[in-house]
């Protein structure tokens, strides 16, 4: 049996001709107005990220340069000519192609500036290209100086390179500059699609938009990519893609970011649990959490989806998200969530730096923004998407720490909070009554006379954690930190998690005012006692002041 050499997708269906290179028609007609012209520089620099098509370009302008068919009128090389197959072939003398990754130094630029005078041999210009040019020495740049300003009249000199801002400006103030973009993912799953046809295998439309988004504007890796998934099934479907490509499915994901706005610690692990039992990279589940806080931002900003790709299911989620959540939450939460992502990428335990990353994200989340900590409510006006949907919702954002919670009227507060309002009272008093027994006299005496009670709500299934909302009624300065002590401080008394958060709401009474109150209603009626009513008719303008319980000693 005779044994052919496989090729890969990616070299096998390379552009041999300038209309072939999908995604980049501004370069290319840049590069036809240049041959046509006759104004082809002596230096060119190719820019752009991995698998655009730069090496590839520059090896074509080499075939069209050096075709011995190809009229002045034309463009494209005619593939067939001897120049045109050799280079084809790679084993054209006068088409030099070097690495300089491998090759850095100043000893491997000296040789071309030692051969570049030579005339060509079979070719009609000698061409130098040079990958990854950034990759070179200083000293190897300094000497290609001189060369790269006045070479010979047939000498072309192409470069590549992923890095432009590590090549210094005397080089690329010597070569005209093209930067290869990243190709789109409409283009790329045309691409893919129309591979996988010519190879005989079909593959759906989700199929090649998955494929094509995590190639990230590479042909290159999609094609890669595409190589992969069809050694394994003739018919790929999503869920084989995500298994071989170790990416979790939206909905999982989507169900870890809704638990880690919840702060619920023990669901959220639980799940990153199961992702880490089937394999699936926790670098990609990071990529897939920081694109759905970016999508509900930008559809809270702008209230339509630029992606067209963006599935009917993923859209249907992100409004309802969007709903829920405050812009200023949502960035905070990008923001810690790209720190993490920079760290996971160099931790020693990537599974153990994951897991404190949500559970980091899990307390956060129960803690008020800035903007939170500093008005204590949100305008909604201001804040809430302007479309007909969100006309018709009523979204309570006052004090919101992850989820916002439809407004309650008080009729049905009593049923939200899961006791009445008296209770709450009760309850709100006996915390800082346990606080004062605990030494924190000076807390627990600001509390009771500066703030009143909005809400307290206990913990229960809706609630991980008990909340109270306080009223700053007297308007006074708070020290740094003093609403995080307090809720330390009745966490360790009741052991379990509690959050207090400042409201503008108006408060019921404070515990000063109700210890009042009781005052005088227990004054009040001690004073129609019969007895005592006799002793203030005995002592003229006497009244009762205060009542004070007598403790017998032994």
């Amino acid at each position: 049996m005779k044994k052919i050499n496989y090729l890969v997708l990616a070299r096998k269906y390379r552009p041999k001709v300038l209309s072939d290179f999908e995604g980049q028609e501004e370069v290319c007609a840049i590069i036809k107005s240049a041959i046509l012209n006759n104004r082809l520089a002596h230096a060119y620099l190719f820019s752009g990220t991995r698998g655009v098509g730069k090496t590839t370009l520059a090896r074509l302008v080499a075939k069209i340069v050096n075709c011995l068919k190809r009229n002045d009128n034309e463009v494209e090389p005619c593939g067939n000519c001897e120049n045109c197959h050799s280079i084809s072939l790679e084993k054209n003398m006068d088409i030099v192609e070097i690495d300089a990754a491998s090759k850095t130094g100043v000893s491997d630029v000296r040789e071309i500036i030692e051969n570049v005078n030579y005339k060509p041999v079979t070719a009609l210009k000698k061409i130098y290209i040079i990958d990854e040019v950034h990759m070179l020495s200083k000293a190897a740049f300094n000497a290609l100086l001189k060369t790269l300003e006045e070479p010979p009249k047939d000498v072309l000199f192409l470069l590549a390179t992923t890095e432009t801002e590590k090549i210094p400006v005397t080089i690329l103030s010597r070569c005209q500059r093209l930067n290869l973009k990243r190709i789109s993912i409409d283009i790329l799953m045309k691409q893919i699609s129309k591979i996988s046809k010519v190879e005989g295998y079909e593959l759906p439309n989700e199929s090649a938009n998955l494929i094509a988004r995590c190639a990230e504007g590479s042909m290159r890796d999609a094609l890669s990519i595409l190589d992969n998934i069809l050694i394994h099934k003739k018919n790929i479907d999503k869920k084989t893609i995500q298994q071989i490509l170790k990416i979790e499915d939206f909905s999982n994901v989507i169900k870890l970011f809704e638990k880690v706005c919840e702060g619920n610690v023990k669901e959220t692990l639980n799940l990153v649990n199961e992702f880490y039992k089937r394999g699936n990279s926790f670098e990609n589940l990071a990529k897939d959490i920081l694109n759905i806080i970016f999508q509900i931002s930008k559809y809270k900003s702008l209230n339509e989806f630029e992606d067209n790709f963006i599935s009917d299911e993923e859209k249907k989620k992100y409004i309802e998200l969007a709903k829920n959540f405050e812009m200023d939450f949502l960035i905070r939460l990008w923001e810690l969530m790209q720190k993490y992502f920079r760290e996971l990428t160099t931790a020693i335990d990537q599974k153990q730096y994951f897991e404190m990353s949500m559970i980091r994200l899990c307390y956060v989340s129960l803690l008020p923004t800035p903007f939170e900590s500093k008005t204590g409510k949100f305008e909604i006006e201001k804040t809430r998407p302007k479309n007909n949907q969100s006309d018709n919702l009523e979204l309570q954002t006052e004090n919101n720490l992850a989820l916002n919670v439809q407004p309650i009227t008080d009729k049905n507060k009593e049923e939200d909070n899961g006791i009445n309002i008296e209770s709450q009272m009760d309850k709100f008093c006996e915390l800082i009554n346990e606080l004062e027994a605990n030494g924190d006299l000076i807390l627990s005496h600001k509390i009771k006379n500066n703030f009143r009670l909005v809400s307290l709500r206990c913990h229960n299934e809706k609630n991980i954690h008990g909340e109270i909302e306080l009223e700053n009624f007297k308007q006074i300065k708070l020290e740094d930190n003093e609403l995080w002590k307090l809720t330390k401080k009745i966490q360790e008394i009741t052991k379990k998690r509690w959050l207090v958060t400042l409201s503008s709401k108006k408060g019921f009474s404070s515990i000063a005012e109700i210890e009042n109150n009781n005052r005088l209603k227990a004054i009040e009626e001690i004073s129609k006692n019969q007895r005592i009513k006799k002793l203030l008719e005995i002592i003229p303008k006497s009244k009762v002041i205060s009542i004070q319980k007598i403790v017998k000693r032994k």
